[in-house]
């Protein structure tokens, strides 16, 4: 059984473009914690230097996994936008040829 799936396709790209900037700033956090975790791991002896070295190193694995994920979401979503408006247009231009003078509604 289908379903009607009805896509607003303004309102998608504005999810695409607020995903798209998501997932930049959650590379820059990454970059971030790589780096505040080699500083505390350098800035701290012994093992608590160590453990803060590693809780930032895992943080920024986890941020870097994240914004991954957010990035491919956007690939998919970006490739779904760009499928519709192409099947929104050739509707139109089909819509157009078979009412040639009448206005077409959109």
């Amino acid at each position: 059984m289908s379903h009607l799936i009805s896509v607003q396709l303004d309102v998608l790209a504005v999810l695409l473009e607020e995903l798209t900037a998501l997932g930049a700033e959650l590379g820059e956090e990454a970059e971030l914690g790589t780096a505040t975790g080699r500083t505390l791991g350098s800035a701290l002896d012994g093992a608590v230097g160590t453990a803060a070295g590693e809780a930032g190193a895992a943080w920024a694995a986890a941020v870097t996994a994240l914004a991954a994920r957010v990035l491919a979401v956007t690939a998919t979503l970006d490739a779904a936008l760009t499928a519709y408006r192409a099947a929104d247009a050739g509707l139109a231009g089909r819509l157009a040829v078979s009412r040639p003078g009448q206005a077409v509604a959109r």
